[in-house]
């Protein structure tokens, strides 16, 4: 199913002494760009959050915010700084041979210098995870349907878009074959002015008119428009990602468009050259905030 880019979801778990909250917003981006606030501090937590995202989301700016807590006591441990306590060590030694002190360097002279200690709570991130990973399920689900159904909304639109361009085409093609004709005689016409009514060659008028006609034609810029709609009508029907390709079609569907506008000299086909551009740009637009 096609989905928007732009989204949000939200998953809040509780159980017991432990509470998570995991919230998500999504906008357009070309890529997926993941970007993770994450208040317990944990790279671990963060690379599963980072997994479990890419597994549902293909493309846009990914916020998200992690928070988690636990109510029950936390437990707390004393590690050593073996290396710094190594250089006070070798430190009180150099003193005492240089100033001859009698004194011994003891365990509790070194104690003293506190910062050889550092107290630390206990890794929690693995009695958490479970926790995190449940709401942050909850909040990618909630995220997923929100931008499914702006994705139908989006598609809709398009859809009617195309209509609109393919029966702009129709009106082009049309007004390119009756262009030929009014060429051809309004060339007599003046010719016939120039002359004052002296017989013409009409095959000069009808090798002008040919060559009038193979410069103008815009057969295959219609033909060529036309394949590229159904491509895009098809892609609208995929269930992957299509965001990227959609760019691609828009581009070749503009660029055939404007080789119609600049072969025209007929004046009805102008308008309907810039009504068709307009809704190709429309087409686009919706189009960037496809995944």
């Amino acid at each position: 199913m096609i989905k928007s880019m732009t989204g949000y979801g939200v998953g809040k778990i509780k159980k017991a002494d432990k509470e998570s909250l995991v919230e998500i917003k999504t906008l357009n981006n070309r890529y997926c760009d993941i970007i993770i606030k994450n208040y317990s501090q944990s790279l671990e937590i963060e690379r599963k959050i980072e997994k479990l995202i890419k597994e549902k989301i293909f493309r846009g700016k990914v916020n998200i915010l992690i928070k988690a807590e636990s109510y029950s006591p936390e437990e707390e441990k004393v590690i050593l700084n073996e290396d710094l306590f190594n250089s006070y060590y070798e430190a009180a030694k150099a003193l005492k041979e240089k100033y001859k002190f009698k004194d011994e360097i003891d365990i509790n002279s070194l104690i003293k210098f506190k910062d050889i200690f550092q107290v630390v709570k206990e890794e929690e991130s693995d009695k958490m995870w479970p926790l995190i990973e449940e709401a942050a399920n909850k909040a990618i689900d909630s995220l997923v349907k929100m931008r499914e159904k702006e994705g139908k909304i989006l598609v809709k639109d398009i859809k009617k878009r195309i209509k609109k361009v393919e029966k702009l085409m129709d009106k082009i093609k049309k007004c390119s074959k009756l262009s030929l004709q009014n060429y051809k005689d309004n060339f007599l016409i003046k010719i016939k002015e120039l002359t004052n009514g002296l017989d013409v060659d009409e095959g000069r008028i009808e090798l002008e008119a040919a060559i009038f006609a193979e410069k103008s034609d815009i057969t295959e810029e219609i033909v060529r428009i036309k394949s590229h709609l159904v491509q895009l009508s098809e892609l609208l029907e995929s269930n992957e990602p299509i965001g990227r390709k959609t760019d691609f079609i828009i581009q070749e569907i503009n660029r055939e468009v404007n080789t119609i506008g600049s072969k025209n000299n007929n004046l009805e086909i102008n308008p309907l050259v810039i009504l068709a551009k307009s809704e190709l740009e429309k087409i686009r637009e919706q189009a960037r905030n496809i995944e």
